[in-house]
């Protein structure tokens, strides 16, 4: 026990030890540290509040006065508020009051037939919401769409059955078996119903919508969803250029929305090119039909059975140029061809059948699958199935997957090898004449526009001329180097310059796009490559506008040209011009700046016509001049 008090002594010892060491302060130490530091904490406050007030003090005085006059504002807003609304209140109730008495007392003099039709009228209008709310309620719509969809696919299905059926026998019979349905079904329709026929066909527009403003509209749309591509690729290049012209270029770095807008671009820009190659082969094979059935109406045997007999019927379905330019009608039908003439009734049926069949007709369709193989089958361009595998999201449009079996696209295969046999291959001598040797074989005319390159290179060397100049020139020549079998027509009388304007208005812009669209198949993939061969096919596109507008002029002055010396000369003249890249795309530029236009006076064609109106002579002004030395006789007279 004595050893265990010890060794407690000296641990409390040198715990006192330890304790004297850390030096702890007295209380009243303490109480002298706290007291200056609440004193220098109050000081730091005070100093603290003074300098935030000395800095925030014009601020708040600003504000003050902004709240002042706001609440000066407010309450006169909220006076004149009251004021005018109480009044306001007071005249709609006046009126409502008004309008109420005069209601009651105009339902009051009504006949009881008129009350009932009334009621009868709101009874109707209320079933329909009644009956609008059931359909919404039970999905009626839906139902019905989706029982149209089954049954479409199930008739698509057995159509597709019994060509694969019909396929195993003959492939001629089940490529052309779609249209010998369409002319089993055009035949029971004209043995049914011929009025109803008749009637569509010469007493409305549909035939001239079908064939004329609908393409037309197409067209514009098209090239309303192309251009804001070629504008952004253009400045896309210009940028680039500025780039590489410094040395100093960053690495652009492609994050995952580029990647989705370029994605998206390469889709919009495959779409584009389908329906323009859709659109150039209808233009196409239009013009060259027009170009025929107009020669063989020049010819002096077929003419005579061309120009249709049958003029006492009002159509109004040919007001267009590409309903009415297939066939004339003439006011007698005497001579030994009287009897072979097809009358106008008939003209006008069988031409709204062709276009019908020609523009909305699709292809035998054959294969399992219903829904993917009847959108790609009725495309104008379907992804190859032979050769080897694509890699995924890369499938190339080769122009042997072309759809052979729409009418556009077998009318389309069967002329343009002949009109590009008439061009004489004038197609493609600017790809020639610019170092494209793809082509093989040489013309005079080749050799002679590589001459004069190499004379225009020397005067661009010398600066006699800009590059821009060379270009335009060249261009120029090898444009109008196809109309050269024309030219000799020009220094003949009308009967044979008629035939040169149907080769350069007709023949020659269907050349060119032939070779546009055989471009367009031939192209790759690439962005790049739609972007610059779509870039040629918005300039043939453009051109089938401005053709149908000048047509539509030129078919309106029919009646005041054919009395115009050499205006069949002159309208030679103008297809020639037209048919020029620099020309067509000024005139629609025109075209495009006139649809642009606010109000419909202020477009070039009702400007022009205001001013020749006013410019002819009238007995206004004379009239106005003599009442007026009247009244001055009578005041002098007085």
């Amino acid at each position: 026990m004595k050893l265990i008090a010890s060794q407690v002594d000296i641990l409390l010892d040198h715990t006192r030890s330890f304790i004297s060491r850390l030096e702890f302060p007295s209380w009243d130490e303490y109480i002298e540290a706290s007291s200056t530091a609440i004193h220098d904490l109050r000081a730091a406050s005070i100093s603290s509040w003074k300098l935030t007030y000395i800095s925030f003090r014009p601020v708040f005085i600003l504000l003050g006065i902004l709240s002042h006059y706001l609440a000066i504002l407010l309450r006169i807003i909220a006076k004149h508020s009251i004021a005018h609304g109480w009044k306001a209140i007071k005249e709609g109730y006046y009126q409502f009051r008004v309008a109420s008495v005069w209601f009651i007392k105009f339902q009051r003099e009504l006949p009881s037939s008129a009350r009932y039709a009334e009621l009868g009228a709101l009874s109707v209008l209320a079933t329909l919401w009644l009956l609008r709310r059931h359909v919404r309620k039970y999905h009626y719509a839906e139902r019905i769409s989706k029982w149209y969809s089954n049954k479409k696919r199930l008739v698509l299905r057995k159509y597709h059955r019994g060509v694969e059926r019909v396929a195993e026998t003959s492939s001629v019979l089940a490529t052309l078996l779609p249209h010998l349905i369409y002319l089993a079904f055009v035949t029971v329709i004209k043995r049914v119903v011929p009025s109803l026929v008749t009637y569509f066909a010469t007493r409305t527009y549909l035939c001239s919508i079908i064939s004329f403003w609908h393409p037309l509209y197409l067209t514009f749309s098209v090239l309303g969803r192309l251009l804001p591509h070629l504008r952004k690729y253009k400045d896309a290049e210009s940028e680039s250029e500025d780039h590489t012209s410094t040395k100093s270029r960053k690495k652009e770095t492609t994050t995952p929305s580029k990647l989705k807008q370029q994605k998206q671009q390469k889709t919009d820009l495959e779409e584009l090119r389908v329906e323009a190659i859709d659109l150039l082969k209808y233009w196409v094979v239009s013009a060259i039909l027009l170009a025929i059935v107009r020669t063989g109406k020049l010819l002096p045997l077929i003419g005579q059975i061309l120009n249709v007999t049958d003029t006492t019927m009002d159509t109004t379905s040919s007001t267009t140029p590409a309903a009415k330019g297939f066939f004339n009608r003439t006011t007698k039908a005497t001579g030994l061809y009287s009897k072979l003439r097809l009358s106008g009734k008939f003209v006008e049926e069988v031409t709204l059948g062709f276009m019908i069949w020609l523009r909305f007709m699709p292809a035998s369709i054959t294969g399992d699958e219903v829904k993917d193989n009847v959108t790609n089958a009725l495309s104008p361009m379907r992804p190859s199935t032979t050769g080897a595998k694509k890699a995924p999201g890369k499938v190339r449009m080769e122009s042997e997957g072309v759809d052979k079996h729409r009418p556009v696209d077998i009318l389309y295969s069967k002329l343009s090898p002949f009109v590009l046999s008439a061009m004489n291959s004038s197609a493609f001598f600017t790809k020639r004449a610019f170092g494209d040797s793809r082509n093989e074989g040489s013309t005079f005319m080749l050799g002679v526009i590589q001459k004069l390159q190499s004379f225009l290179d020397l005067f661009v060397l010398v600066r006699l001329i800009k590059k821009e100049t060379k270009y335009w020139l060249i261009v120029t020549m090898v444009e109008s180097s196809a109309l050269l079998p024309a030219l000799t027509t020009l220094l003949m009388p009308s009967y044979f310059t008629k035939y040169g304007v149907i080769y350069v208005s007709l023949v020659v812009p269907a050349g060119y796009s032939i070779s546009c669209c055989n471009e367009i198949q031939r192209s790759s993939f690439e962005m790049i490559d739609n972007v610059l061969v779509l870039e040629d096919t918005s300039r043939y596109l453009q051109f089938w506008m401005v053709h149908a507008g000048i047509t539509l002029l030129l078919s309106s002055f029919a009646p005041l040209l054919a009395w115009i010396p050499l205006s069949t000369h002159a309208t030679w003249l103008l297809w020639a011009y037209v048919q020029l890249e620099s020309s067509t795309l000024k005139f629609y530029g025109l075209f495009e700046s006139e649809l642009g236009k606010k109000s419909f006076d202020e477009t070039v064609v009702v400007s022009t016509t205001k001013r020749i109106i006013s410019a002819l002579p009238s007995n206004v002004d004379a009239s106005e001049k003599v009442e007026q030395s009247e009244g001055d006789d009578k005041k002098k007279v007085e």
